[in-house]
């Protein structure tokens, strides 16, 4: 087998819990190079796995006619789309019909994988997605580790980053505050609690992950901060943020796809996670602690400075957890 197309328009935690399996499809179809329909700036993390060939713009006007009913597709998508032997489509029921359009198109196979269990599953994403593959003959279990891939020159200039940035001794602490859901925000109290004790150790430096949702309570947790020498990452592209994480030596963060993203690079990730079930959602591997925080140790802007006076018990436990993976 030759190409395979694969379909994904999910955010990049979503994306991330799906590369078990495509790693799996590409252990089965070693020789094939995979194109993508999916977000580009999220497909970029595998820009050097040796089955990515290109990926096109999902969000792309001229991809709505996927989900035409008449079955054909414009002369556009003809002219951008390669031939392939197989097509995986990753998506809910509505999303049959782009598999079965391309099916129609190519001629060849396309399967549509269901990306999400039911709740009383109470089975892990990456593996509800690898038992179908194996119903289609793809060997997927234990599902594969998701790998990060991202390009050379990210990886130079995250490296000359870190450069500018620490000193030889120093041990390099990623943390990310926010969130996609605010229901999934742990307390600055707790942040705050975990970067002071931490910092006491000589050598630890800490720098916190802006993205575009997370200045308020970025900024917040750095006008609470006793120290000010914190490093602000602020809206990285994700390739070159997958390389500054596989340079860390540990991650911190709330429920959300930095978090899996932190975790699929290998990097030694500690998860705070809330409302979420951390079974089914949760980042995996043995590089990855996850810590559950209680009703009422949510990021509450009005009530924080209470919490700040009342440290937070879960962050005793980070702190704990974090000085085995730091061995300090």
């Amino acid at each position: 087998m030759k190409s395979i197309l694969i379909v994904h328009q999910g955010a990049i935690g979503d994306f991330i819990l799906s590369l078990p399996a495509v790693e799996a499809i590409h252990r089965f179809y070693l020789a094939a190079h995979f194109y993508f329909i999916a977000h580009p700036g999220i497909v970029e993390i595998l820009q050097r796995r040796p089955y990515f060939k290109q990926v096109f713009n999902c969000s792309d006007k001229c991809w709505t006619s996927l989900y035409s009913s008449e079955g054909t597709l414009p002369a556009i998508v003809h002219d951008l789309l390669p031939q392939v032997e197989t097509t995986f489509v990753f998506g809910r029921p509505a999303s049959q019909i782009i598999a079965d359009n391309l099916a129609n198109y190519f001629g060849n196979p396309a399967h549509r994988l269901d990306p999400f269990p039911e709740p009383d599953l109470c089975l892990a994403v990456g593996d509800y997605q690898c038992r179908q593959l194996e119903k289609l003959g793809i060997p997927a279990t234990p599902p594969a580790d998701a790998i990060i891939a991202p390009s050379h020159p990210n990886v130079l200039e995250a490296r000359d980053f870190l450069s500018r940035n620490l000193g030889p001794r120093d041990r390099f602490v990623l943390l990310h505050p926010g969130s996609g859901g605010k229901q999934k925000l742990w307390a600055v109290a707790g942040w705050l609690s975990v970067i002071n004790k931490l910092s006491a150790h000589r050598n630890i430096r800490f720098a916190l992950l802006q993205g575009p949702a997370d200045e308020g309570i970025v900024q917040y947790l750095r006008s609470q901060l006793e120290s000010n020498s914190s490093i602000l990452v602020e809206n990285w592209q994700l390739g070159k943020l997958a390389a500054l994480m596989s340079e860390a030596d540990l991650y911190l963060g709330n429920d959300s796809g930095i978090t899996h993203l932190a975790a699929a690079c290998g990097t030694p990730t500690i998860a705070l996670f809330g409302p979420t079930d951390p079974q089914v959602w949760g980042p995996q591997g043995p590089q990855v602690s996850i810590i559950r925080w209680q009703p009422g140790s949510s990021f509450n802007e009005q009530a924080e400075s209470r919490k700040i006076s009342e440290p937070l018990l879960e962050a005793e436990l980070v702190c704990k957890k974090a000085r085995e993976w730091l061995q300090i």
